[in-house]
């Protein structure tokens, strides 16, 4: 099996400089990153040079993770609330559908385990994003930013990025999903390489 994966779009971006790149984790702030980046002139990484690119120890890496149970609830609620239906919440009265969640929770990008997309990434650090505290994230990133020579003015905004209540649907299922798996302690078990990347990476705190 590979060790690394990459999400359908904008997997890889590199400022003009080509001295720092930002690492695409799907459900981690990725659509409002790309159009921050994009405003600031940075490239979409052709494939093929991804890997090679996330291995050199002469380009610093941002990645921003999340709580990773915290993360694949949010993740699952998006795949399933994408299909536009709310059968999903009897399913999850299902004991055999449960069992079969925690045998294997990988569905699509949204809920693939972060770790599988820094992959072998050298030089990188990490911003951590958190539910409750958003203006952190916009604080963090905004700095990061302004580091890498770009423009960002948003340090003060406090709102949450496309949180679940924006759809009934998603909200429905997160919520559902909330109470059945935050402290399942199965789920935790198999993001366990997940929760690692906090120690093993540094964390961006400037």
């Amino acid at each position: 099996m590979a060790n690394f994966f990459r999400p359908r779009s904008y997997a890889m971006k590199v400022d003009p400089t080509l001295k720092y790149a930002w690492i695409n984790i799907p459900k981690n702030g990725s659509s409002f990153i790309q159009k921050t980046l994009d405003d600031n002139a940075w490239n979409n990484v052709p494939e093929d040079l991804i890997s090679s690119i996330a291995e050199s120890p002469s380009v610093k890496k941002i990645v921003v993770l999340r709580d990773p149970v915290e993360r694949w609830i949010s993740g699952f609620a998006q795949c399933m609330s994408d299909t536009g239906s709310l059968k999903i919440l009897d399913l999850l009265d299902n004991d055999m559908f449960i069992k079969t969640i925690r045998m294997n929770p990988v569905y699509d990008d949204h809920t693939e385990y972060q770790h599988r997309f820094i992959g072998n990434a050298q030089n990188l650090e990490y911003i951590y994003m958190q539910k409750t505290r958003p203006n952190e994230f916009f604080r963090l990133f905004a700095t990061w930013i302004r580091h890498t020579g770009g423009v960002a003015n948003f340090d003060k905004w406090d709102e949450p990025i496309n949180p679940a209540s924006n759809n009934a649907n998603k909200l429905a299922i997160n919520n559902k999903l909330s109470v059945q798996f935050n402290k399942d302690k199965v789920l935790k078990e198999l993001h366990k390489r997940d929760y690692e990347l906090f120690e093993k990476y540094d964390r961006f705190t400037n």
